[in-house]
């Protein structure tokens, strides 16, 4: 608990004897058997009602503070009066305000946070958790030293609506090798029970489909949400013996096949990523001249959908015929070829990227100005490109971004949705996404370059922080900003933004007068 300093008015610990901004000494009561006592006495009755819960734990810390207790005997009195108690140096907190968006069928984040206050560093942390039998996968850390703090991500898919309880187990090893086990429970919220928010449209009988991206967006509304919600809040954790860390992290699915066309041959070793009309498989290339690369080989799951893998290779092959800034934002299509049952396959040259759905992931509360400046900016590069050779992507959402962070690379990717010359074609959208569709994709409209800076700037939002189904937008980010990105998101096609080529000036000049001017920042991942 923080008290603040007589002299310069800083925050300080209760029980510090100095001030950390000013050094000025600070009166502290001195442990004494009276203290120590009464802070016995308080403790037990605390314990005597059940397990130490965060009110409790937040008075014993003023308590300890006005009696002047040493830490050590905090330590002591809880081995003492409560034996299964995890150390005090291990602190597990949740942070509530994600279950708002907690939804049937939904992809749904629970944000976990594990503080250190001991004196050697835990080099391997993994947290488990279920919500009334429905698991997440194990969620690891890097190494926590001592006094930091690290988040996890837990990722939901929920099956039933109502009310849930979180329960789990925390598994730490520190550099002495010694692996310790604590459980956690007690936190009730709620399930919505609206479902996936998806819609069916059929905007042209012979070639429409319906996008279901539940597991890459936030669900909106008021039907979830915790009980009784703050932000972060800490759950006592107790010591299990003899509790097993869990296995490691789930890989990628192992598969082992091998392709072989004139370009060379193809090993396949794993599905890396689920579609919704083609699975993503992970491998090597044996080219002709020798050399070996890594590939991702994209095959539909079923012949009916070849139409859009085809559609994707005439595409690039458009958009790469000839030498620009932009094929750096492109995939590389390296070769096309056919299964034995007649489905469509290309094979890509690996990227060595994130998506902004894993993005979200390490930034649950948006990711800062500065870097979505340059990402907003990438895009609308590569966007513009594209428009300037009459294509449309058609189904900009989260994961068809990709970033590499450590040159600012991006990649817009999966161009089996676009299209082409639509006012000399007559070509139509392929896909409703919502909530990244704009409006005029349901309406049956004819497709225009507005279309995809408003799919664009509903991404934007989502990297942001925001909830694009809602249009909210979090506080933290520059009103500037916010003015641009309403911009993009206006619902007539006529209000928005037009040209991408004439909003990446006006992002440069925002970006100037935010920051003044281009400086390289490091971004992580």
């Amino acid at each position: 608990m923080a008290g603040k300093c007589g002299e310069c008015g800083a925050a300080v610990d209760e029980a510090a004897r100095f001030c950390g901004d000013c050094g000025a000494a600070r009166d502290v009561p001195e442990e004494s058997s009276e203290g120590i006592a009464r802070y016995r006495e308080v403790f037990a009755r605390f314990i005597s009602d059940g397990a130490l819960g965060t009110k409790e734990l937040a008075q014993l810390d003023v308590l300890r503070g006005k009696l002047g207790i040493a830490r050590a005997t905090h330590t002591r009195l809880l081995e003492e009066l409560d034996p299964g108690a995890a150390p005090e140096g291990v602190r597990l907190w949740i942070d509530v305000s994600t279950f708002v968006h907690f939804q049937v069928g939904q992809r749904c984040l629970v944000r976990a946070r594990v503080s250190n206050d001991t004196d050697l560093a835990l080099e391997a942390v993994t947290v488990t958790a279920n919500a009334s039998g429905q698991a997440a996968d194990p969620a690891r850390t890097y190494t926590i030293f001592p006094g930091e703090d690290a988040e996890v991500s837990l990722w939901f898919t929920p099956q039933l609506g109502g009310f849930a309880e979180l329960a789990g187990e925390l598994s730490t090893t520190d550099l002495m090798g010694a692996t310790r086990g604590y459980r956690f429970s007690g936190l009730q919220f709620r399930i919505g029970g609206d479902g996936p928010q998806v819609q069916v449209v059929h905007i042209d009988q012979s070639s429409a489909r319906v996008v279901d991206n539940s597991r890459s967006h936030f669900a909106a509304g008021p039907s979830g949400g915790v009980v009784d919600g703050r932000d972060w809040r800490q759950l006592p954790v107790r010591e299990v013996a003899g509790l097993a860390a869990p296995d490691a992290a789930p890989e990628p699915e192992a598969v082992d096949f091998r392709v072989t066309t004139d370009a060379g041959g193809y090993h396949v070793t794993a599905a890396i990523g689920y579609g919704d009309i083609a699975t993503v498989y992970g491998g090597d290339m044996d080219a002709a001249d020798g050399s070996r690369r890594k590939v991702a080989v994209k095959i539909a799951d079923d012949a009916a959908d070849n139409d859009l893998i085809q559609r994707e290779v005439r595409t690039l092959e458009l958009l790469t015929r000839e030498r620009s800034r932009q094929r750096k934002h492109l995939p590389r299509l390296l070769d096309s070829f056919k299964t034995p049952d007649g489905r469509a396959a290309n094979v890509f040259a690996h990227l060595d990227g994130y998506d902004l759905v894993r993005v979200r992931e390490k930034y649950p509360d948006g990711i800062p100005d500065v870097h979505l400046l340059w990402l907003m900016r990438r895009c609308l590069s590569a966007v513009g490109f594209a428009h300037s050779q009459g294509v449309l992507h058609g189904n900009l959402e989260p994961a068809h971004i990709l970033i590499r962070p450590r040159d600012h690379n991006i990649w817009l990717v999966d161009w089996c949705w676009s299209v082409v010359n639509p006012a000399q074609t007559g070509d139509g959208f392929k896909a409703l996404n919502e909530p990244y569709s704009a409006p005029e994709v349901a309406a049956r409209k004819a497709p225009v370059p507005a279309s995809d800076l408003y799919a664009l700037g509903q991404c934007m939002i989502f990297a942001a922080g925001g909830d694009p189904a809602a249009g909210s937008i979090p506080d933290r980010v520059d009103e500037r900003l916010v003015r641009l990105l309403r911009f993009f998101t206006r619902a007539s096609p006529r209000q928005r933004a037009q040209d991408a080529w004439v909003m990446y000036t006006q992002l440069e000049a925002l970006r100037d007068e935010m920051f003044g001017g281009h400086e390289f920042r490091k971004f992580e991942i």
